[in-house]
């Protein structure tokens, strides 16, 4: 059959959201990425959930949480160089498949009662350790299936549907976590399942071959890493900025442990939860009013709603204060997110920025378990409250210290003009 894309590139002479979704394999792919972070939402509810019901311990619930983290940060370089010489499609189908395997044991040894602490955080090793597989190959899925001319409109989409599921998976996992929690994890199966039968359904050569680049090699691997950590070293601004922002996200990491011990019941984490993603949501319209800020501006404001905002957790107000408070951070995550990356698009050299991106991520993310286990044993020491406190002070230091720093300063683009890329979010 004839490639949708070229005959939608053709017909269309202004992409349109409309034109976008008359493409029958955007549809498939877009329709397979909801269901499955539907799936996903509802799972990560009641993985934490579980692990708090059954022990009821803050050190195994951080070992959890790490263990959905730890595979993404080995196996996701490796990976994304896999998936650019394998079969998308097929990596795609049968890492649903896996995943779907896997959490329909879980189900199994929970009504059965064999069901240990140990399985759930292995089966967490094994579901992030795939996922680091099925992310780039849907990244390069949508640059395949997608004409360029409506990748704006793609990626518009993908951050509108990400932001629903956000919105709605912590309330129907708070719900099916209400009727049974063996529920929440049959929908995440199932959304796997029908998830890869959505792919399966899509029709591309491209996606179906790999790119015959020839065999993959250790050293080829390594000069890939090597090349992409000198683009981010060899740039003051960047080398600056990675600094301050995975000590920032050190100090953010144990939230994710935090939120579920501060809650009495599966509800009231689910409206924490989506009190944060509303707050992503109004935050990135109100970023369009920021455009004439300094870009540096922008990423402190940011990085400071998000510690005002969780650092007023340490007082105990209830649980609708609570939500309030994690709306105010959650308004800050799109300011500094946006902010970084689109810095970091602009200084990296479009030849590198792959790579380049790939080792940023890996270094923003490689604090985090280390934190989240750092947390989970001195909970025990601290009240818990005051680590919301202690997050927010030190964060705050960290935030000035970067403000302040003479790189940072001495870079006239990120300190008297917004970058264009700004206005795409």
């Amino acid at each position: 059959m004839s490639s949708e894309s070229e005959v939608l590139s053709a017909t269309q002479k202004k992409p349109t959201y409309r034109s976008l979704l008359a493409h029958g394999n955007y549809r498939l792919l877009l329709s397979s990425q909801v269901i499955s972070a539907i799936g996903d939402g509802v799972y990560a509810l009641a993985l934490i959930w579980m692990m708090k019901i059954m022990t009821g311990s803050a050190l195994l619930m951080s070992i959890l949480l790490a263990a959905e983290i730890v595979p993404l940060i080995l196996v996701g370089l490796f990976a994304g160089i896999i998936v650019d010489r394998g079969n998308k499609k097929k990596i795609m189908i049968w890492n649903d498949i896996f995943r779907g395997v896997i959490v329909s044991l879980l189900v199994l040894l929970w009504m059965v009662g064999w069901l240990e602490p140990y399985t759930l955080i292995v089966a967490a090793i094994l579901l992030s350790t795939s996922t680091a597989f099925y992310a780039p190959s849907r990244m390069v899925s949508v640059r395949t299936i997608v004409p360029e001319d409506h990748m704006v409109q793609a990626q518009s989409l993908s951050q509108i549907a990400q932001t629903v599921v956000g919105l709605s998976a912590p309330a129907i996992g708070a719900w099916l976590i209400h009727m049974g929690i063996s529920y929440a994890f049959i929908v995440n199966a199932a959304s796997f399942f029908f998830s890869a039968l959505l792919i399966s359904l899509i029709r591309n050569e491209q996606l179906s071959r790999g790119s015959g680049e020839g065999t993959l090699n250790l050293k080829r691997m390594m000069s890939d890493f090597k090349e992409g950590f000198r683009t981010i070293t060899s740039h003051p601004l960047l080398r600056s900025l990675v600094q301050y922002i995975v000590l920032i996200n050190f100090m953010l990491a144990p939230t994710s442990l935090l939120f579920p011990l501060i809650v009495t019941d599966a509800s009231g984490l689910a409206l924490l939860e989506t009190s944060f993603f509303i707050g992503i949501a109004v935050g990135a319209l109100l970023i369009n009013f920021m455009r004439t800020w300094p870009p540096v501006a922008t990423l402190a404001f940011g990085i400071g709603l998000m510690l005002i905002g969780l650092g007023a957790l340490y007082w105990d107000l209830g649980l609708y204060v609570a939500a309030l408070f994690v709306f105010v951070a959650g308004l800050g995550s799109p300011m500094a997110n946006v902010t970084l990356q689109t810095l970091f698009i602009l200084k990296v050299p479009r030849e590198t920025l792959g790579r380049a991106g790939s080792m940023m991520k890996v270094l923003l993310e490689a604090a985090r378990p280390t934190s989240m286990l750092l947390a989970g044993a001195l909970i025990a020491w601290i009240p818990l409250r005051s680590f919301f406190a202690v997050m927010a002070l030190l964060g705050l230091i960290i935030v000035g210290l970067m403000v302040l720093n003479p790189a940072i300063r001495s870079d006239k683009e990120v300190q008297t003009a917004q970058p264009s890329g700004l206005e795409k979010s």
